[in-house]
């Protein structure tokens, strides 16, 4: 007899603490999970699409063959790149990964069911500029921001404003060194010293952003259509005054504040700017200022959530879990706000 168990998939890579508790969950509420990391492929996983024998879309790896016209959802969190035979050339590697991404991909992106979120979506809503016009678009407040690679229009705004200025990195700021342990670029105030090293605005795109005064601030882990706020009380630690994830590093050691629900035209807008980046999970984050006023920073399509699990008892991975085992299609509609 065929199972009619919800079947889900799981695109990570091999370390992810994230996902175990909401595979945990799946497999307890009787859904049939499989987690593989695409570098699996082209070794270790298969892919076939085929009409000779009638339509078959079929995923390998190991004994386990996915049906992948029968997915109820598929998570796909952080794989990594796929790993090819180092016995073969560049060249030889650089034709296959190409030859690898137009057929994998295009097989995925014809997988019709719930995606979370699809990659070319993540790919498109991870682009900070776009994020911010978007935000302005639907009516949420964003702080002023240069883009630029021109160290003379960072002179220039440095020597005209009377606020601030902060640096911010736009893809989270992690360095990766040969035999070392990633670095991170936290934002930061400019200070006087970035008229010695102006020449580095040069070196690539680099965003300015106005300092915004806050009363606290926000992450929003957004599964579905139910929202997670959860406040940061980051002024009143040194270590987290400018960027809260000063103190990341240490289980536990956020300075949390109580549970305020967010306003309902913050929601209202929130909304209609995931539904502009047609984002199934989103990790938001805002300024509230002294006045109350919530600030948009940034989305962040694959954000981590696991860390609130532990630290605030909020039980996001089940919430995952009742998402992915619900499938598609998905609408955003009436929103939840789950307190902690």
């Amino acid at each position: 007899m065929m199972s009619t168990a919800p079947r889900v998939l799981i695109l990570t890579q091999e370390f992810d603490p994230t996902v175990d508790p909401v595979i945990q969950t799946l497999s307890a509420r009787g859904a049939e999970v499989v987690r593989v990391d695409l570098s699996y492929f082209p070794r270790r996983l298969t892919f076939t699409t085929s009409d000779f024998d009638g339509r078959r879309r079929v995923m390998r790896h190991g004994d386990r063959e996915v049906d992948l016209d029968r997915l109820a959802s598929v998570w796909y969190r952080r794989p990594t790149a796929f790993e090819f035979d180092p016995a073969m050339g560049e060249p030889e590697r650089l034709f296959a990964r190409k030859e690898a991404m137009q057929a994998v991909g295009g097989i995925l992106r014809a997988t019709d069911c719930l995606w979370v979120n699809r990659p070319d979506i993540d790919a498109v809503g991870e682009l900070k500029p776009y994020q911010l016009e978007l935000a302005r678009r639907v009516g949420l407040r964003t702080p002023r921001t240069l883009l630029t690679n021109d160290p003379a229009e960072v002179a220039a705004l440095v020597e005209r404003s009377e606020r601030p200025i902060v640096y911010k990195s736009q893809i989270g700021g992690v360095i990766h060194y040969p035999g070392a342990f990633p670095g991170g670029l936290l934002t930061a105030v400019v200070g006087d010293e970035i008229h010695e090293h102006l020449d580095r605005v040069g070196h690539t795109m680099c965003m300015f952003q106005e300092y915004v005064d806050k009363a606290y601030e926000v992450r929003l882990t957004v599964i579905g259509n139910k929202y997670f706020p959860v406040v940061i009380d980051s002024q009143n630690d040194d270590r987290t005054t400018v960027d809260w994830r000063g103190a990341s590093g240490e289980v536990g050691s956020l300075p949390y504040g109580d549970y305020r629900p967010l306003p309902e035209d913050v929601v209202k807008k929130t909304q209609e700017l995931l539904t502009e980046l047609h984002a199934v999970y989103a990790a938001v984050d805002f300024i509230v200022t002294p006045e109350g006023e919530h600030i948009f920073l940034e989305v962040n399509p694959a954000g981590q959530f696991m860390w609130m699990q532990h630290d605030l008892g909020l039980n996001l991975g089940d919430h995952m879990a009742e998402l992915l085992m619900r499938g598609g299609p998905f609408t955003r509609g009436e929103v939840t706000q789950i307190g902690y």
